[in-house]
């Protein structure tokens, strides 16, 4: 089942608790898959006791000091977050993502990232993402619990398995194989004058937003880093003096 393939990922948790309550959330909604990204407390006792039938999902939970690390082998990530506007318009419910997911999670490895209960994602988080998620809720109460959110996530991924039907859905590139190639293009289009420091990060969340509707493959990352060299050689070439 699809599920197998879909990674929780909790980027900064600071509460025992909600690590195991979050658990006992995916454990209700069959997934199994938790990774626990720099986070800021252990699991203990108290996460145990929250996790109930969840307790195996908790004993099989990799902890990463990163979320660089924590991305490891997930080839489409989806961010969380409960704020609007600017980065995060293009968020959507989890209801009209779920096919999508599912499609992706029938032959790869998909995450869905939540950030800190005080702050949640931030820009830097939501630039890995190549879509975002946002539960609506009512806007005199928007807040939700970290394993509320998970449960809802959760919930409208196990009923969409149900009976679902996978789509064919390209072979993703590894996300640290893209992040190397926006770097890499990023640097190029610094040194040909595209990008300016004022405005490189704004343009580059552009670019990512296209890229990521685009679903790269390995083989189309490869292109666009050959690009990217090409396009540094040439910028040199036109001023010997730089390094």
């Amino acid at each position: 089942m699809s599920l197998e393939n879909v990674v929780v990922i909790l980027a900064g948790t600071k509460h025992p608790g909600n690590i195991g309550s979050a658990a006992r959330a995916m454990a209700n909604m069959g997934l199994g898959r938790l990774v626990l990204a720099a986070p800021r407390c252990r699991i203990n006792e108290e996460s145990y006791r929250l996790a109930k039938a969840g307790r195996p999902v908790l004993e099989s939970a990799r902890v990463c000091r990163s979320l660089t690390s924590a991305l490891r082998g997930i080839r489409l990530l989806v961010g969380t977050t409960g704020k609007s506007g600017g980065y995060r318009s293009p968020a959507a419910p989890p209801r009209a993502l779920v096919p999508q997911i599912l499609d992706h999670a029938a032959r790869q490895r998909v995450g869905i990232l939540f950030g800190p209960e005080d702050t949640g994602l931030v820009d830097d988080d939501l630039r890995l993402c190549q879509l975002l998620m946002r539960i609506p809720t009512h806007r005199r109460a928007s807040s939700i619990n970290l394993a509320q959110a998970v449960m809802v996530v959760g919930y409208e991924l196990f009923v969409g398995s149900l009976g679902h039907t996978p789509a064919r859905t390209v072979r993703a590139a590894p996300l640290l194989q893209t992040e190397a190639m926006y770097a890499q293009l990023e640097k190029a289009l610094l040194e040909i004058g595209f990008l300016h420091a004022q405005n490189a990060r704004h343009m580059m969340f552009a670019l990512r937003r296209i890229f990521g509707r685009a679903g790269l493959e390995s083989a189309d990352v490869g292109v666009l880093r050959g690009i990217a060299r090409q396009v540094s050689w040439y910028a040199k070439t036109q001023d010997p003096d730089r390094d």
